[in-house]
């Protein structure tokens, strides 16, 4: 029946108090708090990919119906395993990936040769063969196998179509101080959500390229 807040310090009579919410991305901010921190202050802020995304990326290497079916195949086995699902979503952070093992797992099991899935399939996904070099750490992206990079690639390019600005726009916005000013609240905190998503997918592009 009570909320108990601990300083982290002395506090002097008459000085400021500051609050923290936590770790929370500018999306989450502003979705239960109505505020965000401009960029870059939030280093929590994070990007999403939606998982059936990358599912339409992968649809898009395939050129007959097989490949197809076997690609759908893979899905549903990554569903089993609850690595993926239709509503859910891939986490990107500005150093780290947060859904690493759904996104590493995926990545790996739509990208194998046909033969090595069906040995992975028999084993329930249990296979012990992780590699160092799979890591999916922001810094290790460049050093993944390059089928795994070109089907994340195309994942996030899906993922820039969906806003109906792109980066540019957003930075013209920003750094137009007069234009910005002109701009609702509303509009502003909007922008700042949408820039801060931007730059973590656009730093993923360069790492995948």
């Amino acid at each position: 029946n009570c909320l108990r807040m601990v300083a982290t310090q002395p506090i002097p009579k008459g000085h400021e108090i500051f609050n923290t919410y936590g770790q929370m991305a500018n999306w989450q901010l502003i979705h239960m708090y109505g505020f965000v921190e401009p960029y870059p202050d939030n280093t929590d802020d994070t990007a999403d990919i939606q998982m059936v995304t990358v599912r339409e990326a992968a649809l898009q290497g395939t050129k007959v119906e097989a490949e197809r079916l076997l690609l759908y195949e893979r899905w549903d086995f990554l569903c089993k395993l609850e690595m993926v699902g239709e509503e859910g979503a891939f986490v990107i952070g500005r150093e780290e990936v947060l859904t690493e093992e759904e996104l590493t797992t995926t990545l790996k099991v739509l990208c194998m040769p046909a033969e090595e899935f069906r040995e992975f399939k028999d084993q329930d996904g249990w296979a012990d063969d992780k590699k160092e070099e799979d890591s999916l750490t922001i810094t290790n992206i460049p050093k993944l196998k390059a089928s795994w990079r070109q089907l994340l690639r195309k994942s996030v390019l899906l993922t820039l179509q969906t806003y109906a600005t792109d980066l540019k726009t957003e930075q013209d916005l920003l750094s137009n101080k007069e234009v910005y000013a002109k701009l609702s609240w509303r509009e502003q905190q909007a922008l700042q959500v949408r820039y801060g998503q931007k730059m973590i997918l656009h730093q993923l592009l360069e790492l995948t390229s």
